[in-house]
């Protein structure tokens, strides 16, 4: 889940390829199923931000697998709550993109949680963030805008440098450890020792790298 963490602001133009804020239409919402690799175009996970590196775009994704909601890339994985239920199974007749619906998932391990979304943001995460960014709804796109802002803020220059180089290493993992605590540190344990599990570096190294070869591969074909 995304934990907020101290986030120093910079300068504006830092981000202001990724994040327009014009008006334009909603992201579309896809209901049919959407595979991961080596599958047709036509059946590709959407791409919401287009303003970023393919290694960028890679590494979004991987943090959707860390914290298990990358269900094949559908837009589904966008309105996770916390334990898996989505928003709209919840909260039924609602509009699950229209924000950060503030859920406390209660559980008898004692983990209880408001984490929601693609990144499985925490409410003060995504109302702090949201409104430095001039963000109102909670969409696919919004979503993806400010996981990216989180990742900026994250990482090293060196980091930054190499993920949109499309190389991911160990480092870049621990430097993101303390914002999504299914991503592994330089222990290879979570940066928050209470219990919760992570991704191994196997698994999400191979998975970067296959989401990596397939947008490079679009690209090279488009």
């Amino acid at each position: 889940m995304s934990i907020f963490g101290t986030v120093t602001l910079t300068s504006t133009s830092l981000f202001a390829p990724a994040f327009s804020f014009s008006p334009s239409p909603a992201a579309p919402h896809h209901s049919q199923p959407v595979a991961v690799a080596n599958n047709a175009a036509a059946s590709l996970p959407t791409r919401h931000l287009h303003d970023i590196s393919n290694g960028m775009e890679a590494l979004l994704r991987t943090i959707r697998f860390a914290e298990g909601t990358w269900r094949g890339g559908t837009e589904a994985g966008y309105q996770v709550l916390y334990g898996g239920r989505l928003i709209s199974e919840q909260f039924p007749g609602s509009d699950p993109f229209s924000k950060h619906p503030e859920f406390v998932v209660v559980k008898h391990s004692g983990l209880d949680s408001e984490a929601a979304g693609a990144y499985q943001f925490m409410g003060t995460t995504w109302n702090r963030v949201a409104g430095w960014l001039g963000i109102e709804d909670f969409s696919p796109l919004r979503q993806d805008q400010v996981a990216h802002w989180l990742i900026l803020n994250r990482l090293s220059s060196g980091e930054e440098a190499n993920i949109n180089r499309g190389v991911l290493t160990r480092e870049a993992l621990h430097q993101l450890a303390p914002e999504w605590a299914s991503l592994p540190t330089r222990s290879g344990r979570s940066y928050y020792g209470y219990g919760q599990s992570v991704k191994s570096w196997d698994q999400l190294k191979t998975f970067y790298d296959e989401q990596l070869e397939l947008l490079n591969r679009i690209e090279t074909e488009a």
